[in-house]
């Protein structure tokens, strides 16, 4: 009888077992940053087109595919600081908050319930390290332009292992960013160099890599040069330092891909689409490690808000993305190579022909030779050229994004080009619109019913067990 009954029992034992939640010992929590809904579609369509990415991007066949909303404490349209604030904490807050709460307290972040509880931690990003997103991880401050505040507080951070471009600086300040890699250094943090990060994992205590060249944000993909480093770098950097380091305890680590945002902040599509596949390859590195570790490792990939409110359809029920593969760069590099071209310090100011300034734009976005440009969009070009270059005009006629300021006949002609192939954006700023949220892994069942990012941390903790 006891023969039996025992063998009932570990007939339960093993069924609960065999049916039991597993253990989240490691989490990737990736955040488009302004990666709308019609962004990660019009990505797609824009690889599938042209060719320049994957057709299908990684993590719209994750088996949880949601939406969710983003409404702020202060507003139902969310900046940067609040949605990561949110996403960090799930506390809401007011626009422009970091790491505190509607009344400006210090509200309890994910970095720090993991690190509490053991865990490694990391925050990574693509522009710079106390930029909105990757600040919202790190510090707790009243607006998230305290750019030297969230550097300082990223000395003493629960963060293991930290990557960004490197520092953002107050505007009115005699400090540079190398004071505060020298604070780093002063505190213990071992800092490198990229674009090769190798040998990460091998340093002790705290590591901080930053770009290997003096910028606040790495170059857009559209513009990358060999030597360039990139999103991908420092993911696997920290994913070799954490697990090194944490493996048997586990990790979480934080992966923004901050230049979504500032494409469609800059009305460029293929900028945008292009860092949102750039982000995807970051994440091919954590399905990598999702694969060693199938049952112990979480990936929940989302946005903090929709930003420049694209629209997919040129108004005769068509797109053509196949259209943007002749752009050569972004809005911002092409700025730059319009002004050397037309404006070269070596030689004397002389106004060019509009046959020379379409001939610029033929080469670098197609336009007239590849892309038929309608008499309504050549007549707008043809005003800011009259505007830039005609008697009384202003040859430095600028424009302004909340991340650049380019040439308007620069940002009219790209502009052109997207809507010519069917993608444009209503706004420069973000929108109230739902984003995405993706899951896979262990204990991704739990998102299906998401409906606002202030669920997310919490879920995050829950099924990680981190200390609150």
């Amino acid at each position: 009888m006891m023969k039996k009954l025992s063998l009932i029992i570990l007939i339960a034992v093993l069924a609960m077992a065999c049916t039991s939640k597993p253990q989240v010992k490691y989490v990737f929590y990736f955040i488009g940053d302004g990666m709308g809904i019609n962004q990660v579609m019009a990505t797609e369509q824009y690889n599938k087109a042209t060719g320049n990415g994957p057709e299908v991007i990684n993590f719209t066949q994750f088996p949880v595919r949601n939406f969710i909303t983003t409404v702020s404490g202060s507003s139902l349209v969310t900046d940067s600081a609040a949605g990561g604030t949110t996403l960090a904490s799930g506390v809401k807050t007011y626009n422009s908050a970091v790491g505190v709460d509607i009344d400006g307290h210090p509200v309890s972040l994910l970095t720090e319930w993991a690190s509490a509880s053991g865990y490694g931690t990391g925050v990574i990003t693509s522009v710079g390290i106390n930029h909105a997103t990757p600040a919202c991880f790190i510090a707790h401050t009243s607006k998230r332009q305290n750019y030297e505040d969230i550097s300082t507080q990223l000395m003493t951070a629960p963060v293991d292992f930290a990557a960004g471009a490197g520092f953002i600086m107050d505007r009115k300040t005699e400090r540079t960013p190398q004071d505060f890699v020298d604070m780093a250094t002063d505190a213990g943090i071992t800092v490198l160099r990229g674009p090769d990060f190798t040998g990460a994992e091998d340093m002790e205590g705290r590591v901080l890599c930053l770009s290997g060249k003096e910028q606040e944000d790495l170059p857009y993909m559209l513009d990358r040069q060999d030597d360039d480093t990139q999103l991908s770098d420092f993911v696997k950097a920290g994913i070799a330092y954490l697990d090194r380091h944490f493996g048997q305890k586990g990790f979480f680590m934080m992966i923004e891909g901050g230049k979504v945002d500032w494409g469609c902040h800059g009305n460029d599509a293929v900028a945008a689409f292009q860092e949102l596949t750039d982000m995807s390859y970051s994440v091919d590195l954590a399905l990598e490690f999702l694969a060693r570790h199938p049952n112990e490792t979480l990936i929940v990939i989302t946005a903090d808000h929709e930003t420049g409110g694209l629209m997919i359809g040129s108004g005769k029920y068509e797109a053509h993305p196949e259209l943007l593969a002749w752009q050569k760069g972004s809005n911002v590099a092409l700025t730059e190579k319009f002004r050397e071209a037309f404006f070269p310090e070596d030689k004397p100011y002389k106004a060019p022909s509009w046959e020379a300034v379409k001939g610029f734009f033929s080469d670098n976005l197609g336009l007239w030779t590849n892309v038929e440009v309608s008499e309504k969009e050549e007549a707008n070009l043809k005003e800011v050229y009259d505007q830039t270059f005609g008697k009384g005009g202003n040859k430095n006629l600028s424009s302004s994004s909340l991340y650049s300021v380019n040439s308007k006949l620069v940002d009219e002609a790209v502009r052109c080009l997207d809507r010519t192939a069917g993608y444009r954006f209503s706004y420069g700023t973000h929108s109230g619109s739902p984003v995405g949220l993706y899951a896979t892994g262990a204990g991704h069942e739990a998102f299906r019913e998401v409906r606002d990012n202030a669920e997310i941390a919490p879920l995050i903790a829950k099924l990680a067990g981190y200390a609150r």
